[in-house]
């Protein structure tokens, strides 16, 4: 019988409690139920460690806090009695319920289903249904936990929630004639929430509809002395002419207005709109939806979170003047200089700001920031006034300036990424795009400059990464000097040394802007960013900051979401779910910069040295997972990053998909190891991506990378790694079909390695220059270079060049004529290739099985083989892998007489020939066809064939035999 689940139940409305399969279960310690809450106050989402730590922790956490985190999280899973409810996300934890397992989601549930039936008029169900929600509540929304500022800011808010809940149970009772009942209910409620105006309105009229009208005008007295001290204001317009009604013992229905009525003009307190406001459609449509989709709820509250420059503020402030008459009470700005440490607005400081603009005298501020806060609240809660919370520095600053219920708004701007604030909408602003940052320019400098040179105008906007701050100084300065053209800005630009000197104008600089974030950084964070920005790579994964900060995986990660969240990393998510992490063009340059000024030149090479160590073990592994264990080139003694074998096997899970990723990163690597005479960091690398850049036929770089490491390699007299590499430029001329280019390549690799004595890299250079004589119709040549290479790998106990020589031998014998020697040949390189795990090696054995299969009148026998490899080469994208694929199954086609079928896959096998540039197996393929057609008596067809095979052979330089390499 399976195990049933344990059936749970949170309670959040009061003390939080934990129930078991109806058992009450103690949470012995606050941190241990502050975890529970943190995790219940964002159900079913993931909550960050860093947000964790910081509920838990709210002022200095300890160095142990990730590992105490954890701690806690296995004794809930223990106490929950089901490890899968608390589950771990990239970095955080997600707590898995029900509706029904939560009150507060319960709460929830029943107060829409009662907006439902009053919208259906029901009022009797709606009310019904109100109350059972409101009988959930057992107190203080997380009483005890308020010391943790993310769930004191989330009992405010579910506070709020009960008000508005109570308030429109009142309200739907009263309607229902309950107005007697509802009297200790209101008062009880009053000093709950003391300053709400709308229970003390309820309950005059229901002490009025009692025929308690003395009693009425003493709520109103004592509601007019308690605001009068309390907030220096007079009560609002609904009560005093409540009152009226009540002293001349008039009908209620007169207190219901048809309109509402705006007592004061609106204020208005937000800086003026920019003039040259321009590009963010999107951006502008999107916040207007969202600031004023939800009238009378929740506040809606979104986040503009972006990094310094990008224009956060000149987008908050045209939304609020754009928006002013949606706001009728007013917009409220307050500057939080979040982005500076030193000089923060401490949101007490805020909410006072806040409450004068609203009108509140000096002197009826409170003290206690708690109670700024209810005031704030109070009177918000029946106006509608924007919002506009700019430059934030954490969630900490905007959360207590929340405002309750009611028809507000709230628009917070920051620099980092802020995911910790309930039921916030988040909107980060990219760089503009290039019509968009062209049309920013436009207006600051003319069309005509602009038109004059296009070119010019698109460099510029690429040298600013289309940054706005960027923009805005590159266009002022070049309004400021009408007889500059823009090539003049653009040249100015192109030093990348110099590139921050010339993007300032006035008191804008985008050095200084970026400061600002890079300042309010931990030291280490400031550290990684600047290594990432000193390594030459277009974009990451987690295990480069790992080599970088010689650190752990945990610290690594939680740096990088600190920059990430600063707006200085950028991440993309590949299809297969990786993370991936890059800089923008200018925090680089920015990064590189403090790097060059901040860190001892020994420091920041030891930590590139380590990164690049790392790449060199995560390309081996690469290699052997396509190659085999035994690798097929010869390797450096370059110092090595250890990584573990289940990080190897998470990085690389498909060889050449990862270096199709990695491509950019691995040439850069070459070209920066080279830049800092890391000769054999630099070799090795190039060699032991080759295998993995052959396969998609990535031979431009290839080529470029090797080019490259020999001239390191020479340059600091390195003549091992110099004759590796021309090996490797042999074989690479050898695939280009330049065989006087890979010949002179070769010879020489072979020169050197006989005067070093290196058996094994020679053996390697000796089989090259077999398979070339073998091209050139030098079979007996071939036959010793091969047989001798074979005699020394074995030695070595290298089995996967020790199968490329048994099948380099086979080969020949093929050629010859020697087919039983052939197949013993194939054979024995087989078992070597499956011994040393050479997945590809092996179907390129097959292939040469199936061919010789063909020869022998078996073409059955060769079908399974050459549809094998077919199979393989598409499941890692090897086009001329496939080209050899087809034009074996072909020939066993046409050899068992299926001559359409044949004609229909052999030109699958030239389209794919022709599409790689693969001449050798595309004049084979020409040269069987033309055999075909003469055996079929059409002469002129088998003509034309012949001829073009010819003319490839030729050129080639190759004898046409129908036996040559297969990659």
């Amino acid at each position: 019988m399976d195990h049933l689940p344990p059936r749970l139940l949170f309670q959040v409305l009061g003390p939080l409690q934990l129930t078991v399969d109806g058992r009450c279960v103690p949470l012995r310690g606050t941190r241990l139920q502050t975890t529970l809450g943190l995790l219940l106050s964002q159900p079913n989402k993931a909550v960050s460690d860093s947000h964790l730590i910081d509920g838990l922790w709210p002022e200095n956490p300890p160095p142990s806090a990730a590992a105490n985190l954890r701690a806690y999280i296995r004794t809930l899973r223990q106490l929950l009695g089901d490890p899968q409810r608390v589950a771990r996300m990239s970095r955080g934890y997600l707590l898995r319920a029900e509706p029904h397992e939560i009150d507060v989601l319960h709460f929830a549930e029943l107060t829409a289903q009662s907006d439902h039936f009053i919208e259906q008029g029901d009022i009797r169900r709606a009310a019904d249904l109100l109350r059972q929600a409101l009988d959930k509540w057992s107190g203080p929304a997380y009483s005890g936990l308020h010391a943790s500022g993310p769930l004191r800011t989330e009992a405010a808010v579910l506070e709020e929630q009960r008000f508005r809940s109570a308030h429109r149970w009142v309200e739907l009772e009263i309607k229902l004639g309950h107005h007697a009942e509802m009297i200790p209910i209101l008062l009880q409620l009053i000093e709950d929430f003391p300053l709400r105006e709308k229970l003390r309105a309820q309950l005059m009229e229901a002490l009025y509809r009692a025929d308690r009208q003395a009693e009425a005008l003493e709520v109103y007295r004592e509601t007019r002395a308690l605001f009068i001290e309390s907030l220096g204001i007079e009560p609002g317009q609904e009560l005093r002419e409540l009152e009226q009604l009540v002293l001349r013992g008039g009908s209620l229905a007169e207190a219901e207005p048809a309109e509402p009525v705006v007592t004061s003009p609106p204020r208005n307190i937000v800086p003026a709109d920019t003039a040259d406001f321009t590009g963010r459609d999107k951006e502008v449509a999107l916040l207007s939806e969202w600031l004023t989709g939800s009238p009378g709820g929740t506040p809606p509250i979104v986040v503009v979170s972006a990094r310094g420059g990008a224009g956060k503020t000149t987008l908050a402030v045209h939304m609020a003047n754009r928006l002013r008459n949606r706001f009728p009470d007013g917009q409220i700005y307050v500057h939080l200089r979040g982005a500076e440490t030193t000089h923060r607005t401490m949101p007490e400081v805020a909410l006072a700001s806040m409450l004068r603009a609203l009108g509140v005298p000096d002197t009826r501020i409170p003290e206690n920031h708690d109670e700024r806060g209810g005031m704030l609240r109070a009177i918000l809660s029946d106006r509608r006034v924007l919002l506009i919370i700019d430059d934030a520095g954490d969630e900490s600053q905007v959360m207590p300036l929340i405002p309750g219920m009611g028809g507000c708004a709230m628009l917070v701007t920051s620099r980092r990424r802020l995911t910790a604030i309930p039921g916030a909408r988040l909107l980060e602003l990219e760089p503009f795009t290039e019509d968009q940052a062209l049309r920013f320019l436009r207006h600051m400098v003319g069309s005509n400059r602009m038109d004059a040179d296009s070119k010019a105008s698109l460099a510029l906007t690429r040298l600013c990464g289309r940054h706005p701050l960027a923009l805005r100084i590159a266009g002022a300065r070049l309004a400021a000097r009408p007889h500059w053209s823009l090539a003049r800005m653009v040249s100015r630009l192109t030093d990348e040394h110099r590139r921050f000197d010339e993007l300032v104008h006035g008191e804008l600089d985008v050095r200084a802007n970026l400061m600002v974030s890079y300042r309010a950084l931990q030291p280490r964070a400031r550290l990684l960013l600047m290594l990432l920005g000193a390594l030459d790579a277009v974009d990451l994964e987690e295990w480069v900051a790992v080599t970088l900060l010689d650190s752990s995986f945990l610290e690594a990660e939680d740096l990088l979401d600190q920059l990430v969240d600063s707006h200085l990393v950028n991440t993309a998510t590949t299809p297969s779910g990786r993370v991936r992490y890059s800089l923008h063009d200018l925090i680089r340059i920015f990064a590189r910069e403090r790097a060059q000024q901040e860190l001892a030149p020994d420091d920041l090479r030891e930590a590139l040295q380590r990164a690049f160590g790392a790449l060199l073990t995560v390309t081996e592994h690469a290699h052997t997972l396509l190659a085999g264990r035994d690798h097929l080139v010869v390797h450096s003694n370059a110092p090595r990053w250890e990584v573990g074998p289940e990080v190897l096997d998470d990085i690389v899970t498909d060889p050449v998909a990862w270096c199709e990723t990695e491509l950019t990163n691995i040439s850069a690597a070459v070209q920066q190891t080279a830049a800092l005479g890391l000769d054999e960091l630099c070799w090795d690398i190039a060699v032991t991506a080759a295998p993995l850049l052959e396969v998609r036929r990535h031979l431009d770089e290839w080529q470029h990378m090797h080019e490259i490491a020999l001239a390191t390699v020479r340059a600091s007299g390195n003549p091992r790694g110099e004759a590796v590499i021309l090996t490797e430029l042999g074989e690479l001329s050898l695939g280009l079909h330049d065989h006087r280019r890979a010949v002179d390549f070769l010879e020489d690799a072979a020169r050197i390695l006989t005067g070093l004595q290196d058996r094994h890299a020679h053996a390697l250079a000796q089989l090259k220059l077999a398979a070339l004589d073998r091209l050139g119709g030098r079979l007996d040549m071939a036959l010793r270079r091969a047989q001798d290479s074979v005699t020394v790998l074995n030695d070595l106990g290298d089995l996967g060049n020790q199968a490329l020589a048994l099948r380099q031998i086979g080969q020949i014998h093929t050629q010859l004529g020697e087919h039983c020697r052939a197949r013993e040949h194939f054979e024995r390189a087989l078992s070597a290739a499956e011994q040393a795990g050479a997945s590809r090696l092996v179907q390129q054995i097959n292939y040469r099985l199936g061919e010789l299969d063909v020869e022998c009148e078996r073409p059955q026998a060769s079908v399974p083989r050459f549809e094998a490899v077919l199979d393989f080469c598409r499941s890692i994208g090897d086009r001329v892998g496939m080209a050899y694929a087809f034009y074996g199954l072909g020939r066993a086609q046409a050899a068992m007489g299926r001559l359409q079928e044949s004609g229909q896959t052999l030109a699958l096998a030239l389209t794919h020939a022709e599409d790689t540039n693969e001449r050798i197996v595309e004049a084979e393929i020409h040269q069987y066809l033309g055999k075909l057609a003469h055996a079929r008596g059409r002469a002129a067809e088998a003509a034309g064939q012949f001829h073009i095979a010819g003319v490839i052979f030729r050129e080639l330089g190759v004898v046409p035999r129908k036996d040559d390499a297969f990659p």
